[in-house]
């Protein structure tokens, strides 16, 4: 008999289904940490809709113990649990997206009750057709249809920029996390790409800073991250840098000992400031920049210092001694008479000192 019932709950825990609405996967699981999403599904495997605490999520053994409350905070900042006193509940998390879907609607000054989730309005119909068989498969799930109406009547999006952002979306495996396509949309928007022309400027701008920094991660042998990423980001924002410039500055700062980026930037700025586009430029600049620094130098070396004579020049050539001979001058010398005035100048007026 009790074998009975053993095999009856065990075909019962093969055969259940835990029901996850379509949008924890679009919205959240994406977004949690490993702890947290197993936590999340456990509780919904084993029906704690009516609630649970610290204590039933230890019972789990899926996490460590000292883990566990870190793990529900994070659920809560998710919006996907609430706390009342020491007990949590789960948020109905359907129902606040609709609400929300609602509010937009509203704030647009349609009627909900007439308009529904999908607007039949025509070119929006064929936007959002046109993003879902591209990118979805045909599936698109209902709250991407909320962004699309975000970028078309919140942030004026021009139609094929809303296109646009589905599709750069999918370039970088984004497209099915909600939180990140509406952070890109919200980028695009506070940095006025809302028209084509501004937007492709930004995308090829994007496209080669990523080129850049793959470039620049080959030639420096490492990976690049912080301070380095940024450097290199303002080279293609900045300074319209290309590969092929990026790689003349690293030729030109070849004989450096201790290369860092900041030397390959300092060259491409000045490249930059005196209008040098293509390689051949560079080349050209560089070799007329050596060309000044050299006749600078000789120039400077000219004229450093004191104009120096030879002793001859001078006049003191033939008062010197023969090597070998007596040192010491004639009795009936006086040398300073036979110094010239302008030698002993170089050190001063006695006289006016005493």
């Amino acid at each position: 008999m009790s074998t009975d019932r053993g095999n009856e709950d065990f075909s019962k825990l093969l055969i259940s289904d835990s029901l996850l609405p379509d949008i924890f996967l679009v919205r959240y699981a994406q977004e949690l940490s490993k702890n947290a999403l197993l936590v999340y599904l456990w509780l919904n495997m084993t029906d704690k809709s009516n609630g649970f605490d610290e204590v039933t999520v230890k019972r789990f053994k899926i996490i460590p113990d000292e883990e566990v409350s870190q793990t529900l905070a994070e659920l809560m900042a998710a919006g996907l649990i609430n706390r009342k006193d020491k007990t949590f509940v789960f948020d109905d998390i359907k129902l606040r997206e609709v609400g929300e879907y609602i509010q937009a609607v509203k704030a647009r000054g349609e009627d909900p009750e007439i308009t529904g989730l999908m607007s039949d309005e025509k070119e929006r119909k064929l936007l959002a057709d046109s993003i879902s068989s591209t990118f979805y498969q045909g599936e698109i799930p209902y709250i991407f249809y909320r962004l699309i109406d975000k970028c078309l009547y919140e942030y004026k999006f021009d139609g094929r920029v809303c296109y646009k952002l589905f599709e750069e979306g999918y370039d970088q495996s984004i497209h099915r996390s909600i939180t990140l396509m509406e952070k890109m949309a919200l980028a695009w928007y506070q940095n006025g790409y809302t028209d084509v022309k501004s937007l492709e400027k930004q995308l090829e701008i994007n496209k080669r800073t990523q080129k850049l920094i793959k470039l620049t991660g080959k030639l420096m042998r490492k990976r690049l991250n912080g301070l380095d990423l940024d450097r290199v980001k303002s080279w293609a924002e900045d300074l319209n840098a290309t590969e092929e410039l990026v790689t003349q500055a690293f030729k030109e700062n070849d004989y450096r000992s201790n290369l860092t980026l900041k030397n390959v930037g300092d060259t491409l700025t000045k490249w930059h400031d005196q209008g040098v586009t293509t390689v051949e430029e560079a080349v050209m600049f560089s070799e007329e920049e050596h060309k000044e620094n050299k006749r600078k130098a000789t120039r400077k070396k000219a004229g450093s210092g004191v104009a120096w004579r030879t002793g001859a020049e001078a006049g003191i050539g033939e008062s010197l001694p023969e090597a070998g001979g007596d040192n010491k001058p004639s009795a009936d010398t006086e040398p300073e008479d036979d110094i010239p005035d302008d030698i002993l100048d170089m050190f001063g007026d006695s006289d006016e000192d005493d």
